[in-house]
């Protein structure tokens, strides 16, 4: 019986051990791109980054990015011409536009809202599983 224990006991402390590993690494991925981005494109005080696709949106204190998977700067614009993002929406590149996009769980269906950069209008909305 006291095998058994210490082996239960060995085995949550492994499992707890991964986890932490897990949450480790994850925590780490934001601090990575922050950091290959601002090597491989020079830019300093990244003070947003989200990957969409193979594009990386990147702000720092004055200006707006657009990247490619290569780090290569598609467009570059001021910081000054976006409508505040008061709601934290995430920036994304989607049919060739900069948006801000929100994801809503309601009633069951998965709803994706689509808001212009520069005026905070929604442009789109996507209904998934629902009717």
């Amino acid at each position: 019986m006291k095998r058994l224990i210490i082996i239960f006991l060995v085995l949550m402390g492994f499992l707890f051990f991964l986890m932490l590993i897990i949450i480790w690494n994850n925590n780490r991925y934001e601090d990575k791109m922050i950091e290959n981005v601002s090597i491989k494109c020079n830019i300093e005080d990244i003070k947003y980054i989200n990957k969409y696709n193979d594009c990386y949106i990147v702000i720092d204190d004055n200006s707006l990015y657009l990247i490619d998977s290569n780090y290569k700067i598609i467009s570059e614009m001021d910081k000054n011409l976006l409508y505040e993002n008061t709601k934290n929406y995430d920036i994304i590149y989607r049919n060739g536009k900069l948006l801000y996009s929100d994801d809503i769980y309601k009633d069951g269906n998965l709803i994706y809202r689509y808001y212009d950069i520069y005026s905070y209008e929604m442009i789109d909305e996507i209904l998934i599983g629902g009717n």
